[in-house]
C-alpha cells in the first residue's frame, strides 16, 4: 500500500432525490440513442461537467502538493449501495481530508462511486472506467449546503485504462457486487466484507492533473464542484468493468453505461498542473483556484 502525499463518477446521493426518474440512454440496445433531457440547471447551466480535457488548450499551473490525510487507512466497515445509477461507498472509519494545492480550504471525503466508461475524456479519449471521490468543504455542515456554494465540493476523478492484468482494488469492490446487484437491492446498503484503502484506488505517482470549475454530473447538476482529474491512469480488465454492467436499475434491466455526455466548456479555464514542468513560455504561467473561478464566472456571464 503506497503512501499518498499529493493529489487524486453516479454523483452525490443528494442529487438522486431531485429527479427520481432520470436515467441514461440505453446504449446496449441502441448505440445511437439520444441523451435524455434532465431539465433544470442540467440543461441551462454554463459550467456543466464532464468535459473533454485537452493538454494543448489548458493553462499550465503550478501549486503546492495536494495532501491526503488518512487515505492509506484500511476501511473495514464500508457501506456499499446500488443507488440505481451507480455503485457508491461511504461510512468511512476515519475522516479523510484533502487540502493543499490550489485549494483554499479543507475538504472531507463523503463518498466514492464509479462510472463505467469514463465521464471525462482526455485528449478526446474515453476510458472504460472512472472513479469519483466526492469531498465536502468543511466550512459547510453537509452536502446539501455545500452544493449552494461554488467552492462547496471537490471531486477527484481517477481514470482506468484497459489492461490484461486485473486491478486488485477494483477486484475487492467487485467481490461485493452480488449483494447489491439486483433491482430489489436498490438503495439497500450492505457492509463490504473485505477492507479497502482509498489510496489503493489512486496512482502511486500523482504529479499531474487537470482542474477546472464545474458541476455535479447527475441531477441537480449543481455548479459547485472544483474538479481534479488525474492524468495518470490505472489498469483494469474489461472483464472487471463488465461486472459493473450487471447492476440493475430497473426490474430485469442492467445499467450498461452510466456516463453523462460531454458538456460545452463555454470559455472556462482548464488548468493542467504538472509538478515536473519547467518554467518558461506557457509552462511558466500559474493560476489559483480563485482565478479559475473568477474567469469561469466571467465566461458564464457572456453566455447569459
Amino acid at each position: 500500500m503506497h503512501f499518498v502525499t499529493f493529489s487524486i463518477l453516479v454523483c452525490c446521493s443528494l442529487g438522486l432525490s431531485w429527479a427520481a426518474g432520470w436515467n441514461y440512454p440505453d446504449l446496449e440496445n441502441n448505440k445511437d440513442a439520444p441523451f435524455p433531457s434532465w431539465g433544470g440547471l442540467c440543461d441551462s447551466g454554463k459550467r456543466q461537467s464532464p468535459i473533454n480535457l485537452e493538454a494543448k488548450w489548458a493553462l499550465k499551473g503550478k501549486f503546492d502538493k495536494l495532501k491526503f490525510k488518512n487515505y492509506d487507512d484500511e476501511q473495514k466497515n464500508l457501506d456499499m449501495v446500488n443507488n440505481g445509477h451507480s455503485v457508491q461507498m461511504n461510512h468511512f472509519n476515519d475522516d479523510m481530508v484533502l487540502q493543499g494545492g490550489g485549494l483554499g480550504h479543507e475538504y472531507e471525503l463523503e463518498q466514492i462511486h464509479l462510472h463505467w466508461w469514463s465521464e471525462h475524456t482526455i485528449n478526446s479519449v474515453r476510458y472504460p472506467l472512472e472513479v469519483h471521490m466526492v469531498h465536502r468543504n468543511r466550512l459547510y455542515p453537509n452536502m446539501t449546503v455545500a452544493t449552494s456554494f461554488k467552492d462547496g465540493i471537490v471531486v477527484v476523478g481517477v481514470l482506468f485504462h484497459v489492461s490484461n492484468s486485473p486491478n486488485a482494488a477494483i477486484g475487492s469492490i467487485i467481490k461485493n457486487l452480488d449483494d447489491v446487484q439486483a433491482y430489489s437491492r436498490v438503495n439497500k446498503p450492505v457492509t463490504v466484507a473485505n477492507s479497502l484503502a482509498v489510496s489503493d484506488l489512486m496512482p502511486q505517482t500523482l504529479g499531474s492533473y487537470y482542474t477546472y470549475a464545474g458541476s455535479l454530473t447527475t441531477p441537480s447538476c449543481a455548479e459547485s464542484v472544483i474538479w481534479i482529474v488525474l492524468t495518470e491512469t490505472l489498469p483494469v480488465t474489461l472483464e472487471q468493468v463488465n461486472e459493473f454492467k450487471k447492476i440493475e436499475y430497473s426490474s430485469g434491466k442492467q445499467l450498461y453505461n452510466n456516463y453523462r455526455f460531454l458538456q460545452t466548456i463555454n470559455n472556462r479555464v482548464v488548468v493542467l498542473v504538472d509538478s515536473d514542468h519547467r518554467t518558461g513560455g506557457a509552462a511558466g504561467r500559474t493560476a489559483s483556484f480563485g482565478l479559475i473561478l473568477l474567469l469561469a464566472m466571467a465566461a458564464q456571464k457572456l453566455f447569459l
